[in-house]
């Protein structure tokens, strides 16, 4: 029983003394400084090397005037409050812009020892930028193995206006336009390509091709490709033919270098019986379709005579 005594007695005295005499740990980081550890936590974002735009959050013990978040500028550089010269930052891991930072403010004398820790906030510099026919165009970060459909799910989305073709332009310069069909209808992995830092994938909106004249539904409909929209189609859409339409049609076509729009004839009669193919449209292809005047007289003077 003494010796148990003796022991409680002893380790009060003990423990607090190995605390000092340990050497600094991340508990006795804690305990020092506040809210550092908690500064780092925060940030779940892989560690890469600092670039412009980046956001980074400092925490420099016994400095509270810089313990907060700074922005990389456009030159790449850290400006200070405190410090006379600015640091440059990229291309340093966060580790050593915290050590860059210690340095300044020890050759400047504002700090002894100062224990500085760099978390990144956001990765400015690796943004991918997804715009256009999307729900919520918007600055994806890279985290790294991030592919077209995952930046779309994030963008919210396509809306109903997208065009047929998305198209992504790499930080290299490279472009390439992929379906939409295809990329979504799940048979075409190799569509889905990965997206990295520079990243730009635009959506644009759905060209349109219009009809007017002696249909049910004259209007603008949205012109998905060259195989999808006809003539026949484009007449279904908008409701097909009203009952005094002529045997042709005509497509008003815009070409490039002639301000003039190019007139195309179109058998309209002969595609409705089968006697002719059907015909193509391009996008802002203007189909109208004329109303045959000595019908509708005809009609007009039949329903004056019934009705006396």
């Amino acid at each position: 029983m003494i010796k148990r005594s003796v022991a409680l007695l002893i380790s009060p005295v003990l423990i607090p003394g190995a605390i000092v005499a340990q050497p600094s740990s991340a508990v006795d980081l804690g305990r020092a400084f506040p809210g550092m550890l908690a500064g780092i936590s925060d940030s779940n974002l892989p560690i890469e090397p600092i670039g412009v735009s980046d956001l980074i959050r400092l925490t420099v013990s016994d400095s509270p005037e810089l313990s907060r978040s700074f922005r990389i500028d456009l030159q790449g550089n850290l400006t200070l409050p405190l410090l006379r010269a600015p640091i440059s930052a990229t291309g340093l891991m966060p580790s050593a812009l915290g050590n860059e930072i210690a340095a300044a403010l020890r050759a400047q004398h504002l700090l002894v020892n100062p224990v500085v820790v760099v978390a990144v906030v956001e990765y400015g510099s690796r943004g991918i930028t997804v715009s256009g026919a999307v729900k919520t165009p918007t600055t994806i970060q890279d985290l790294g193995n991030l592919r077209v459909l995952a930046a779309l799910v994030q963008a919210g989305g396509l809306l109903p206006g997208a065009g047929p073709e998305i198209i992504v332009e790499q930080a290299n310069g490279t472009a390439q336009r992929l379906s939409v069909r295809k990329l979504f209808d799940g048979l075409h992995p190799e569509l889905n390509i990965p997206v990295g830092m520079g990243s730009q994938i635009t959506v644009p909106e759905c060209e349109r091709v219009f009809v007017v004249g002696d249909v049910k539904r004259p209007g603008a409909f949205p012109f998905l490709s060259v195989e999808d929209t006809t003539v026949l189609q484009l007449l279904a859409l908008s409701g097909g033919l009203d009952s005094f339409s002529r045997n042709k049609a005509y497509i008003y076509r815009t070409e490039p270098g002639n301000p003039n729009k190019k007139e195309i004839e179109v058998p309209l009669k002969r595609i409705l019986d089968r006697k002719s193919p059907d015909v193509k449209l391009s996008a802002n292809d203007i189909l109208y379709v004329p109303t045959n005047g000595t019908l509708k007289a005809s009609e007009s003077l039949l329903a004056l005579l019934s009705s006396q």
